[in-house]
């Protein structure tokens, strides 16, 4: 990597590091900036590297205690754990190569109704193409709350993302009983990943909507 794309790309790090930061702490990313200009360049990137880091313990260690409200760039993070993992199961079971709008008569006769149990997975594979966008959903509202602070206010919109990804869960639960295969295992990976990593990351964006209560000394005052 030539010294001018380094120095690019530690700049914008330190400049994600002081997003980060506690507001308390901004001197703290003016220090990092002036130091990066006195780096050579194979220097610049584990610098910026470390200070990214130790911005983001920082924000952690800052939020309210007794609460979930974190720093919006935090949550950038917990938003892509959350719903990365099943978009990008929507987008391979629903556009891939074998995804759902892939399908004809021949394929469906062939692979799915002509061996046991496979209209049942066929079923599972057209209502997750519909019960997964709770991925791509989750992202932009959470990509929304990061850029514009806007978190999920619409409480239908939010009880229908946590019951979507429950129902398909229940839906593959009862293929699993069916028809056993004893992978649990993966069944178990599937429950984190594609069912309570998105309803929690959907109950986290209704609980920022509502309004932060005032600390307890300032309660006290007013009464």
């Amino acid at each position: 990597m030539n010294g001018g794309l380094t120095t690019w790309v530690a700049a914008n790090m330190l400049a994600v590091a002081r997003r980060v930061l506690p507001e308390g702490r901004r001197a703290w990313a003016d220090a990092m900036d002036a130091e990066l200009s006195h780096l050579p360049p194979d220097a610049e990137l584990r610098w910026a590297f470390g200070c990214l880091l130790a911005a983001i313990k920082q924000g952690l260690s800052s939020m309210k205690t007794g609460t979930f409200r974190v720093n919006r760039w935090i949550m950038l993070v917990e938003i892509i754990g959350c719903f990365g993992f099943l978009t990008l199961a929507w987008w391979e079971f629903t556009f891939g190569p074998s995804g759902v709008v892939r399908l004809n008569g021949e394929i469906v006769d062939k692979v799915f109704l002509g061996s046991p149990g496979g209209g049942y997975l066929l079923g599972l594979m057209i209502l997750f193409a519909f019960t997964g966008l709770v991925g791509p959903v989750g992202l932009w509202l959470g990509l929304r709350y990061v850029l514009s602070n806007r978190a999920l206010d619409n409480r239908a919109l939010g009880i229908t993302l946590i019951a979507a990804p429950a129902v398909q869960w229940i839906a593959g639960l009862i293929g699993m009983i069916w028809m056993p295969t004893g992978d649990f295992a993966t069944g178990l990976e599937l429950l984190v990943l594609c069912t309570l990593l998105p309803i929690a990351g959907v109950l986290h964006l209704m609980y920022l909507a509502k309004p932060a209560s005032p600390p307890s000394g300032a309660r006290l005052a007013v009464g």
